[in-house]
């Protein structure tokens, strides 16, 4: 049976589209910015057509949606809330599962410098599946300092359009640090006294600083930010903290934040780095590779991680290594629709069966409350097999019943 599931992987690099719906697939990001006297929060939707249902309506398809974002305190207070709504309408099918040209809703929200949650509701109004997302702020990800409050450093990537940085400047998420040119951009916000005051920002690598740059500049405000590019050409960017300390008045703040770049050679935003992403080969490592990774430090991995998939690449006259890439995003989709709780998707029954085999040709549920419990079957005909899971208990906890595997 494992033959037959690396034989169809191999063969087969289909479209990686949802089992369940694809409304949870909407993406956000969440950015900190200071104001006078509070924070404030910015907020970005990307919906995709492939998030939503679209109905044919002569000789077009149409889909809408309500989008509601809730910001709300630790003790479960409601401080503000901004709802959205929106009919798309496009001309062909291929349109309706497009993930180019998303709709992107940009908010912003003032709240205390307390700990808080955003919450984002996207409802299909044709199925009325809804899908929510939560981002938490806990003190560790407020702006702190003993003197003047640093925030977590915003980097940002190009991108036509204003979106409240400078102009065609997109805040990233601090996992996906785009390099163009050989450079990041980052904002650097901090909260300070007003008057005179000295910025340093350093990168540092194994307790050393590997680049470092110093302003001097005078605060109009209770706030301030700098602008600032880091050439990284011939920096080892494994394993970078950004350290930015602010010096006034005789006081000193720092702060420190691991960052983490975009892996040109994966391609792929949803690796986040080379250790997690080898854990998550554990469906298709063969014995001697295993042994070997057992056996490797963290620095040799990512040598290791390029030469497994290397000899796994279908198609070497190609920049990119397909394979590779669909696996991974069976790998992310897994995460997202299939974790429950602390428990990683990519580990449960239905993500390695969808991350070897990819979308099923068709399913059957049943959900009846009178059963004592709820199954799920997936159907591949090409390989002629089946997979029956099992909620045991109702709480979407489903587990592969047969074919027993191991």
């Amino acid at each position: 049976m494992r033959k037959n599931f690396l034989l169809f992987l191999f063969i087969s690099l289909i479209d990686a589209q949802g089992i369940n719906s694809n409304i949870n697939s909407f993406k956000t990001n969440v950015i900190l910015k200071p104001t006078s006297d509070s924070i404030e929060v910015i907020t970005y939707v990307e919906i995709f057509n492939k998030n939503l249902q679209f109905l044919k309506k002569d000789i077009y398809f149409e889909s809408s949606y309500d989008l509601n974002i809730s910001v709300i305190t630790k003790d479960g207070s409601k401080i503000d809330e901004k709802s959205f709504s929106e009919s798309i309408t496009v001309e062909n099918f291929s349109q309706t599962v497009s993930r180019s040209n998303p709709k992107l809703i940009v908010s912003k929200f003032n709240v205390p410098l307390e700990e808080f949650s955003v919450n984002f509701s996207l409802k299909d109004m044709d199925t009325k599946l809804v899908g929510k997302k939560q981002s938490k702020f806990s003190k560790k990800d407020l702006p702190s300092g003993k003197y003047a409050k640093i925030f977590k450093p915003i980097f940002v990537k190009d991108r036509k359009g204003s979106w409240e940085f400078g102009l065609d400047k997109y805040p990233t998420k601090n996992n996906e640090i785009v390099v163009k040119n050989d450079t990041v951009e980052f904002y650097q916000y901090f909260f300070l006294n007003e008057g005179d005051y000295f910025l340093d920002v350093s990168l540092i690598s194994d307790k050393k600083s590997v680049w470092n740059k110093s302003f001097e500049d005078e605060a109009s405000k209770k706030f301030s930010y700098k602008f600032i590019k880091i050439p990284i050409n011939d920096i080892d960017t494994s394993d970078l903290r950004l350290k930015v300390q602010i010096s006034q008045g005789g006081n000193v703040s720092s702060q420190s934040f691991p960052i983490e770049f975009k892996n040109d050679y994966l391609m792929i935003s949803s690796v986040k780095n080379v250790s997690l992403a080898l854990d998550q080969m554990n469906y298709i490592l063969n014995t001697e590779e295993r042994r070997e990774l057992k056996e490797l430090k963290n620095s040799d991995k990512e040598k290791f991680f390029k030469k497994v998939w290397a000899k796994r690449d279908p198609d070497v006259t190609t920049k990119e290594n397909e394979l590779m890439v669909e696996y991974y995003k069976r790998v992310a989709f897994a995460e997202e629709n299939f974790s429950r709780g602390t428990s990683n998707g990519w580990r449960s029954d239905m993500g390695m069966i969808y991350i070897l085999f990819g979308r099923p040709d068709d399913i059957s549920r049943s959900m009846n409350p009178q059963q004592s419990y709820n199954y799920e079957t997936w159907y591949y005909y090409q390989i002629n097999e089946e997979f029956r899971f099992v909620d045991d208990f109702g709480f979407g906890d489903y587990r592969l019943r047969s074919p027993f595997l191991y």
